[in-house]
């Protein structure tokens, strides 16, 4: 009987720990392939974030961030959304530039429970940035009746910018 729990415990903890390390280095190879944090001047963050508005061509974003809340509600057959897509003007550790994108399901991982988004941080998947304890009220499953387009366009009145679209 201790023979079997031994050899069963062996087993579990082999499996366990290939897991791991194959789920670690995975993880970490994601991160770096679709994380882009660079030093820019103001002049180069703002001409990157003129770029995205005029890309956007006026779209209202589907977060409100003056009143915390959905105000642009999507068409019950919204194209589905692929990825998320955060830019972010990051001047409270010096300026950088910081690029991220999600897979619909990973992005998911970072709504709360009940499907919610209760912090803009959360849309900056894995990255520390001044806008991380911005309160929001989002919730996965609006973003999905939206569809592709704009989230979030967003500035500090100290200089930092912050947008997010689906895709």
């Amino acid at each position: 009987m201790k023979e079997e729990i031994s050899r069963r415990t062996l087993i579990i903890a082999i499996a366990v720990c290939a897991t791991l390390l194959v789920t670690i280095p995975a993880g970490a190879i994601y991160f770096l392939r679709h994380h882009e944090s660079l030093a820019v001047s103001t002049e180069t963050a703002d001409a990157e974030f003129a770029k995205l508005r005029a890309r956007f061509g006026g779209q209202t974003p589907l977060l409100d961030m003056t009143a915390r809340q959905v105000v642009a509600r999507g068409a019950a057959t919204a194209a589905p959304i692929r990825a998320f897509h955060t830019v972010i003007f990051d001047t409270r550790r010096g300026p950088r530039l910081v690029h991220l994108t999600a897979p619909c399901a990973f992005a998911r991982m970072f709504a709360h429970r009940d499907g919610f988004f209760r912090w803009l941080g959360e849309l900056t998947f894995l990255d520390d940035t001044e806008f991380d304890p911005e309160p929001i009220r989002l919730s996965f499953e609006e973003i999905k009746r939206h569809g592709p387009g704009l989230l979030v366009d967003y500035r500090h009145a100290g200089g930092g910018q912050f947008i997010a679209w689906v895709e």
